[in-house]
């Protein structure tokens, strides 16, 4: 692609166009094509987290209502409304990013509001309420789910005259390592799955700004 090609690529763009050189084209060029690409891979993930996670919901629930007596069948709406809530703020995230699309005339404008979008929804999964609040809340609900659920057809306060101080401790041990595993875990995820890409996307951003200098 020779220089002129390359402006007629870039035409409109900037007001000071005719300013720009060869190299600053190209570079600017170059950075869109990054920035698209770590966003391609964010919305990617995404979806993959809604589509997994919306799976893994609707068979949990059908397995609930299958497996479940009828008295017991009360918790279902406790499950989609704590479940519901989570798949719904996952879906607001990607909303809000699955039309963008980081051209050459708004590159500045749409890296901000990209980086602005996505950065919201990294600082939430490594925030201390996701980490020590949610994720402990997720295990204890899962705990109580599962001790509910493993009772058959005892009644409530035959399971809780059941919970002695060896079963306590066992809570206590399965809760503690449930949550050393999760949080390391979760943040893992979180930074292969947006972080990086964020990172990609500030870069890009810092980048075009040293060019406009």
């Amino acid at each position: 692609m020779d220089f002129n090609d390359i402006k007629n690529v870039w035409k409109n763009s900037f007001e000071d166009e005719g300013h720009l050189n060869k190299e600053e084209i190209e570079a600017k060029l170059k950075i869109k094509s990054k920035s698209n690409t770590a966003l391609k891979k964010v919305k990617r993930n995404y979806l993959f987290e809604l589509i997994g996670g919306g799976s893994i919901f609707l068979y949990f629930m059908l397995w609930l209502y299958i497996n479940l007596e009828n008295h017991k069948l009360i918790i279902i709406p406790f499950c989609i409304l704590f479940f519901g809530l989570l798949l719904s703020f996952s879906w607001r995230n990607y909303n809000r990013i699955r039309k963008t699309v980081i051209s050459a005339d708004q590159l500045k404008p749409a890296l901000q509001k990209t980086i602005k979008d996505i950065e919201r929804y990294v600082n939430f999964n490594k925030s201390n309420f996701t980490k020590f609040i949610l994720l402990p809340f997720a295990i204890i609900f899962g705990l109580g789910l599962g001790i509910f659920i493993g009772a058959g057809e005892k009644e409530i306060s035959e399971i809780l005259s059941l919970l002695k101080n060896e079963v306590l401790i066992k809570i206590v041990i399965v809760f503690v390592v449930g949550l050393g595993i999760t949080i390391p875990l979760s943040q893992y995820l979180n930074k292969k799955m947006y972080k990086q890409h964020l990172d990609e996307l500030k870069q890009c951003l810092k980048d075009f700004e040293e060019i406009e200098e």
